[in-house]
């Protein structure tokens, strides 16, 4: 079998049409993969934090924490940070112009439930059950640095969460909530 020089040419043009193909197909297989990829890891799913073990797990699906039951949220979606109740009264001390955000019931906040945990010196109260139909009354601190909290930070979270959906920039949880301060100069 012979083959002439305009054959040879002919199906040398055919091999690298071919594997130019191919590493088209190639990079675009890659490309595909690395979108699925970045899908992937930006959709995974968290508590809304609680300052439990359970902040530290994602999910694959919203749902709820099988450890805190809190409702699993985009981790993406959770832009507020936390502070230790150990650290508190130095920072409120540091801060005084700091909001501070008491969201559990009216009875809690003035002392008249037990355990009775106290709260923190000039705290505002707006419990969590009416936060949503209260933001107008606070829509002017969207700015400032509030610090939210409760008696063991089940509530706050989630009132943290809500506050930050709402446009509100600067939030703090107290984590843990008022039940473990230990440092009694800002409680009263």
């Amino acid at each position: 079998m012979t083959y002439n020089h305009l054959s040879l040419k002919k199906m040398t043009t055919q091999l690298k049409s071919k594997r130019g193909y191919l590493i088209l197909f190639a990079i675009a297989m890659m490309l595909i993969g690395c979108k699925i990829a970045k899908q992937t890891t930006t959709d995974t799913y968290s508590c809304i934090p609680c300052g439990q073990d359970c902040d530290k797990h994602t999910y694959t699906q919203g749902g709820k924490c099988t450890h805190c039951q809190m409702n699993l949220v985009k981790t993406s979606s959770i832009k507020f940070k936390t502070i230790q109740p150990a650290d508190i009264c130095a920072y409120i001390a540091q801060h005084p112009h700091v909001v501070l955000l008491d969201v559990r019931t009216k009875n809690e906040f003035e002392g008249k439930e037990e355990p009775n945990f106290g709260t923190l010196k000039n705290a505002i109260n707006i419990p969590i059950q009416e936060l949503e139909s209260k933001l107008a009354t606070i829509a002017w601190r969207k700015e400032q640095e509030i610090i939210v909290f409760c008696s063991h930070s089940h509530r706050s979270p989630q009132a943290s969460y809500s506050l930050t959906q709402n446009g509100f920039t600067n939030i703090t949880n107290l984590a843990g909530g008022m039940s473990i301060v230990t440092d009694k100069n800002c409680v009263k």
